[in-house]
């Protein structure tokens, strides 16, 4: 369902999702001013969860 959000917004180069982790981690890769809230934004736009993990 994010594949194409992600895919049809023009600052995103490229992105991945890491369903082999627990955390199913995305890593997102932008040529512009993308911040983790528009990020946060996006994926909750698409009906799912997402929240910035701590290190």
């Amino acid at each position: 369902m994010v594949k194409p959000v992600f895919n049809n917004n023009p600052v995103i180069i490229d992105w991945s999702i890491d369903t082999k982790d627990i955390d199913n981690v995305l890593r997102i890769e932008s040529a512009g001013s993308l911040n983790e809230n528009d990020v946060i934004n996006l994926v909750r736009s698409c009906g799912f969860f997402c929240e910035v993990l701590n290190d």
